[in-house]
């Protein structure tokens, strides 16, 4: 859970490359958890956002736990955050890679964001591990950095993936053919050097993935290699209006290797109208001191419909290169709770704002609630308060959760108000049902 956030001056704003996970405070932003205080409580916002931000993390994912990876060479351990999901029999396991802006928050916390996606695998009963390539060697960011003269490059997160890969091997209930590599922008350019089976590096080890799924990664080093050719099925998504790893060098990596190489999966989707980090929340903005563009800025943010259509086709696709089917719809996994949805109780009209038993400032947040993509929920504490989280399935959950040292309840939950005059009837923690794992 985080507070409203400024755009982030350094990175993600980023995108989820700069995956509103890769900027640190945008990272935070697209957790897109908001808390508000009474005018008495704002002197303890500082102190209590580190807090808050924890408990949100537990609750997206309680299962969560951080582990160290042996390097491909053994001179360090990498960092991973490891999603496991109960199961009695191997399942898949699916390898996250972050954008230039790391994987950490500006409090050097794992991005609320990443627990999220990986609530949508664990739903689809896949493993997931975040892996962290900055942490260990010192590096919080790249983005603002030419290639020549970063202390992290693809090649060192292609050998950590692999790497990753051997961990996985010794990992209980881990189908090690079944392994699947994702990335968004730097993570995504890493991507396409793990897919990479004309690299000596990849020759040479003795576990390669399923299949790579890459978020508007910079296409232009691969591209420039006469050979490149996949080792497994690759899914690339990337927006067409992309000012900073454009679009049109990767349709030409995908005609490039359609030419030379004729059993080769390479879907490439092109979202109109879409920009770096299309597939985060973040409305879109001109970021600064950008490395690797003539003016040094680069526009990122995201775009509802290609942020679902993106959703959508990258499940399908790893179900299909999984030869399994998916165990929730589209529907079930990108717009629907954790818990079972309260009914309507009558007590106003979602868009009644004036309805709301909340401050005008704490309706002003409502307001800024309603525009919010679901799932989401909106809480009400005793003490005047409200905290809200969107486009997340735990939405209920985690914006309860915030409330630590109050008591609260729901108010509205996506397009119906639960509240109820009588406290005694309202709905708290307590009183949620799971549904979905």
């Amino acid at each position: 859970m985080r507070r409203q956030a400024r755009r982030c001056s350094g990175l993600p704003p980023c995108p989820l490359h700069c995956l509103p996970m890769d900027c640190p405070l945008l990272a935070k932003r697209e957790v897109r958890t908001t808390m508000k205080w009474k005018r008495s409580a704002v002197l303890h916002l500082a102190a209590l956002a580190g807090v808050l931000l924890l408990s949100a993390l537990g609750n997206i994912a309680q299962a969560m736990e951080r582990v160290a990876i042996p390097s491909l060479d053994g001179k360090l351990q990498l960092a991973g955050y490891w999603f496991l999901v109960a199961t009695t029999e191997p399942r898949p396991a699916v390898i996250t890679l972050h954008g230039c802006g790391g994987a950490l928050n500006d409090q050097q916390k794992l991005n609320p964001a990443w627990p999220r996606e990986a609530d949508y695998f664990n739903a689809e009963k896949m493993h997931v591990l975040v892996l962290d390539s900055f942490t260990p060697r010192g590096v919080k960011s790249v983005c603002e950095t030419p290639r020549e003269r970063r202390a992290v490059n693809e090649e060192d997160r292609r050998d950590d993936v692999f790497a990753a890969m051997q961990w996985l091997q010794q990992q209980a209930g881990v189908d090690s053919r079944s392994i699947i590599v994702i990335g968004r922008s730097h993570g995504g350019q890493t991507v396409l050097d793990v897919a990479d089976r004309t690299d000596t590096t990849v020759k040479a080890q003795p576990f390669q993935p399923r299949a790579f799924v890459a978020f508007y990664p910079g296409c232009t080093r691969a591209l420039k290699r006469w050979d490149y050719a996949l080792s497994a099925p690759l899914l690339l998504m990337i927006g067409a209006n992309d000012d900073w790893t454009p679009a049109h060098n990767c349709v030409s990596l995908q005609g490039k290797v359609q030419r030379t190489q004729k059993d080769a999966v390479f879907e490439l989707h092109v979202f109109p109208d879409s920009h770096h980090g299309f597939d985060g929340t973040v409305t879109p903005y001109t970021k600064t001191n950008v490395a690797g563009t003539r003016s040094g800025t680069a526009t990122v943010g995201g775009n509802p419909q290609a942020r679902e259509d993106a959703h959508r086709l990258m499940f399908e696709f790893i179900a299909a290169q999984l030869h399994e089917p998916l165990r929730l719809t589209h529907e079930e996994r990108f717009k629907g709770h954790r818990t079972v949805l309260p009914q309507a109780s009558g007590f106003a009209d979602v868009r009644d704002i004036a309805a709301v038993p909340l401050s005008d400032k704490g309706r002003a947040r409502y307001e800024r609630y309603l525009a919010l993509p679901a799932p989401k929920a909106f809480v009400i504490t005793d003490k005047g308060g409200w905290y809200f989280a969107s486009a997340n399935a735990r939405a209920m959950q985690e914006s309860l959760s915030s409330c630590r040292n109050s008591k609260c309840w729901l108010y509205a939950v996506d397009d119906r108000v639960v509240w109820q005059a009588d406290a005694t009837k309202r709905l708290d923690q307590d009183g949620l049902r799971r549904t979905q794992p």
